[in-house]
């Protein structure tokens, strides 16, 4: 599969392996070594993405958004300094179709509602992050699709927040992914929004979030360090 990928891959060129395979196969080696040095964090929550704005005539708005700070295994990836991580998130949830036939081609036109997720930079602070989260849940179609990160995640945005599984992993610093423990899922435009004949306030969208952390064959119990700490978070590790 990687032999598709030049020696450097950009962004943009994952895009002929999400087409051919998907997300890959199952890793057995990874498999076993999960008890210790990998875990999995699994969130399942619901969302109401709009509400009615106050304005009379005026459109729906964005109604809430979760922010979830993870149950990391801070001392562990401390301890691992500057070695090199994995983090992957997947994010899914089930849209209902748009009924109108105008709706096709559009991604925010087709989907009932749309969600994506963003995490904590290292170097920022929780308010900056909130601030980041809010100005991207405000963008339009056409922003979305110009808007450049470069903050080391392997696919991108483009490519990630497409349909209704967005899947992205980034490789970096132990000691930077310890600081990087609070995830946002927000919601953008979906039809549910857009059209006034329907009523958002009982409008539920369900979402899983996964968030896994790999040190590959790294000497670290990541697994036994969350596992102390998960009583009193909404999260299960497996």
């Amino acid at each position: 599969m990687r032999s598709h990928l030049p020696v450097h891959p950009a962004k943009g060129d994952y895009t002929l392996i999400f087409q051919r395979y998907g997300y890959g196969v199952p890793d057995l080696q990874r498999a076993r070594r999960s008890a210790s040095n990998a875990l999995s964090l699994i969130v399942e929550d619901t969302i109401i993405p709009y509400r009615k704005s106050d304005k009379k005539h005026s459109p729906h708005i964005h109604n809430e958004m979760k922010v979830f700070t993870l149950p990391w295994p801070v001392d562990g990836l401390r301890q691992l300094g500057h070695a090199m991580v994995t983090l992957r998130v997947a994010l899914s949830t089930l849209i209902e179709p748009n009924p109108s036939e105008v709706s096709r081609g559009s991604k925010f036109g087709y989907a009932s509602h749309n969600l994506r997720f963003k995490m904590k930079q290292a170097n920022e602070t929780e308010a900056q992050f909130l601030a980041r989260i809010s100005k991207a849940a405000q963008q339009s179609e056409n922003e979305e699709i110009l808007a450049a990160e470069d903050d080391g995640w392997d696919f991108g945005k483009n490519r990630r927040d497409v349909g209704s599984l967005h899947v992205d992993q980034l490789t970096c610093r132990a000691s930077d992914l310890a600081r990087r423990n609070t995830l946002a899922v927000f919601p953008v435009t979906g039809w549910w929004k857009t059209q006034k004949s329907v009523d958002p306030k009982g409008r539920v969208a369900r979402f899983s979030l996964v968030v896994e952390i790999d040190a590959e064959e790294l000497q670290a119990e990541l697994y036994a360090e969350v596992s102390a700490a998960i009583v009193a978070m909404n999260a299960v590790v497996v």
